[in-house]
């Protein structure tokens, strides 16, 4: 059984992100093995601390190598990935062997999906963001195209995401694609 990683952008616990990743884990049921990466206490990334690696950046780049696919949920800010996101994947994307700079990193050759929630742009410039800072890591993007949603008025003030049954299927599809991905 595939071992699935989502990592989502935004660290608010009922983030509209983070209801779209279990929204995606309810639909992967039994399908995969899921679980979230906890990466609020990652530090600013800095050679000076770099060595010995810390504690939680240990703990992140441990779950990244042990899964078989990671599952990217993140907010919009300012048209960008968001800065706390940035500075994961740069701890993710340093070598694993503090003696040797060409080692791997823990995310190189990694397959992940990207999605996203946010204003009326659907989480564009992000998710074009993230897939171009894919290609300088060395993360496969797979499972067909980015999925990007926008947020109806209604939803911004309750603060709970619905997705309408296009939508739904856009994200049954992009499950079924992804897991088959994983597969191959």
């Amino acid at each position: 059984m595939p071992r699935i990683l989502m990592i989502v952008g935004s660290l608010r616990e009922h983030s509209f992100n983070r209801q779209l990743a279990r929204e995606v884990e309810r639909i992967i049921g039994d399908r995969a093995e899921v679980s979230y990466l906890d990466w609020r206490d990652i530090p600013f990334m800095d050679q000076d601390i770099e060595w010995p690696t810390p504690d939680p950046v240990a703990a992140a780049r441990a779950a990244v190598l042990s899964a078989d696919g990671l599952w990217f949920f993140s907010p919009e800010y300012n048209y960008q990935i968001p800065g706390g996101l940035k500075n994961l994947l740069d701890w993710l994307s340093r070598p694993l062997d503090e003696h040797d700079r060409t080692s791997p990193s823990a995310i190189k050759g990694k397959r992940a999906a990207v999605s996203g929630v946010g204003g009326r742009g659907a989480t564009a410039g992000m998710r074009k963001d993230l897939e171009r800072l894919f290609a300088a890591i060395g993360v496969e993007r797979i499972g067909g195209p980015s999925l990007g949603f926008a947020l109806s008025p209604e939803e911004w003030a309750s603060d709970t995401l619905t997705l309408e049954p296009g939508s739904m299927g856009a994200l049954e599809a992009a499950v079924d694609d992804y897991l088959a991905a994983l597969e191959r």
